[in-house]
């Protein structure tokens, strides 16, 4: 059996079976079981799959690290601000801080920056998508915690955060913090993407009015933040569980 492809480059490949995987599992239970065989191919293109050998949960493990090395988390420690990891997903929690941000907005301005106060946040990346929400205090969350509604432009209605031009991390990035933090920080913030009235914040004037506030070295006034309705646990479930 082959398999044409095109390539960026427009260059076509022809691509031959050479193995293939066979999982095993109890009628209606989990898989238990794989193993390798090699493929042969006649000369009319038939497949026959041969005899093969048993292949361990570390085999299976590294094939995935070579084919897809991007979708691997990588062993390391992890630090006191990762919530959650896994091979698809990352959460993690950021102190409220100082940090700069940029606007490309008739309200703030367009192309002004500026270094303010924020909120704890907490991001999540999960199933291909990322999101951020504001928590209260300076204390590490847990699953109870309750999360409010980051008051950011570019964030819509459950937290997912539109990306639009911004070079997410790719590749060995992909699991740092650092790189999507510096993502989100150092891209522009445009345009709120939710528009009802206190959907963003409490402040007195709305969200323009609080970031102009802030801007001008206001501390950032955790009464305006608004409850998202949800726990830690119960985003982690959305998000990254259910997807």
């Amino acid at each position: 059996m082959q398999v044409p492809a095109a390539c960026i480059s427009s260059t076509q490949k022809v691509y031959e079976m050479s193995s293939a995987i066979l999982l095993y599992r109890e009628r209606h239970g989990q898989t238990v079981f794989a193993s390798v065989h090699d493929v042969k191919v006649s000369k009319e293109g038939a497949a026959t799959i041969e005899a093969g050998t048993p292949v361990s949960k570390t085999g299976l493990m590294k094939m995935m690290q070579t084919l897809v090395p991007e979708d691997c988390a990588p062993a390391q420690l992890l630090g006191d601000h990762i919530l959650a990891k896994g091979s698809d997903h990352l959460a993690w929690y950021c102190k409220p801080q100082k940090r700069q941000v940029w606007f490309k907005n008739d309200e703030l301005g367009q192309d002004v920056s500026a270094t303010t106060d924020h909120p704890g946040l907490v991001f999540i990346i999960g199933k291909g998508h990322w999101y951020v929400f504001a928590v209260k205090g300076n204390e590490r969350p847990t699953s109870g915690t309750p999360l409010f509604v980051s008051p950011y432009l570019n964030v819509w209605k459950g937290g997912h955060i539109c990306t639009g031009n911004i070079e997410t991390p790719k590749g060995a990035m992909k699991f740092s913090t650092e790189a999507w933090e510096e993502a989100f920080f150092r891209s522009y913030f445009t345009h709120p993407n939710q528009h009802e009235k206190g959907a963003l914040t409490k402040y007195r004037g709305g969200i323009f009015a609080l970031w102009r506030a802030l801007m001008k070295g206001r501390a950032f006034p955790t009464k305006s933040l608004v409850s998202s309705g949800e726990t830690l646990g119960q985003v982690f479930e959305r998000t990254v569980k259910r997807g």
